[in-house]
């Protein structure tokens, strides 16, 4: 009986454990190496202006706790969503260069201005997927278990520990929906458009781990860089075509 004491008070400390991270996430923006630059036109300025948060409640709080989780919530991050959204739009124009940002709205040849529909992160994982460890910590304490009662005690103690310790496999998806607003320095709208950004695939995680800044490194900066890639790729046609009407 003290061996399945002691193990219900590690399978207690291991479940608190899981749930004390509370260092705040950040967005760690991978670099854009292509160059959007066409080398026969001059490079417009930008001023970019607001970054308009539109996101949907479940993203603005986050929902779920096992089977389906949405995350991150606002108040896990470093600096709000539209700050980091603002700086990776900022890296990314000025990366692929195509054009000249400038910090006063009267400098520009041009102003942007965004609109986050979306962006987060979704973790999914199956009743399914609990079976294999389950099965595990069950077995081993049916065989180390002394005597009858004994071996169906320390079979659902291991089968939890099991459950906490061995990773599964989850479904993960990150997607961000952005729309951009151009206007002219008469602040008249030249063009919008807006692009979903998504990157998904599976992973192997303990039930009670939260590994969510491993996972926004992994999937969302990915979700956002994708979105600013359809977006800038788009905008850099429109900037063609009116170069080319012109001419």
């Amino acid at each position: 009986m003290r061996k399945i004491g002691m193990l219900i008070v590690v399978s207690a400390a291991l479940l608190l454990l899981s749930g004390c991270g509370t260092e705040k996430i950040v967005f760690v923006y991978p670099d854009e190496a292509l160059a959007f630059r066409y080398q026969s036109l001059g490079t417009p300025s930008l001023f970019l202006g607001e970054v308009t948060d539109l996101r949907p409640p479940s993203q603005r709080q986050g929902e779920g706790k096992f089977f389906r989780i949405r995350y991150p919530k606002d108040d896990a991050w470093e600096v709000p969503p539209t700050q980091i959204y603002a700086e990776a739009l900022a890296q990314d124009v000025d990366q692929t260069q195509l054009f000249e940002l400038v910090p006063l709205r009267g400098q520009a040849d041009y102003a942007l201005r965004a609109e986050l529909l979306s962006m987060g992160c979704q973790l999914r994982r199956t009743a399914a997927s609990l079976l294999l460890p389950t099965a595990i910590g069950a077995g081993a304490g049916m065989a180390l278990g002394e005597e009858g009662a004994d071996r169906v005690k320390l079979a659902a103690v291991l089968a939890v520990v099991s459950v906490m310790t061995i990773p599964v496999p989850t479904e993960n998806r990150a997607e961000a929906e952005i729309r951009l607003t151009l206007e002219d320095n008469f602040g008249n709208v030249v063009w919008q458009r807006a692009c979903l950004g998504e990157y998904e695939d599976d992973k192997f995680i303990t039930a009670t781990a939260r590994q969510d800044q491993e996972l926004v490194d992994e999937y969302l900066t990915k979700a956002v860089k994708r979105a600013n890639a359809c977006l800038l790729g788009q905008l850099r046609q429109f900037l063609l075509d009116g170069a080319a009407a012109e001419s």
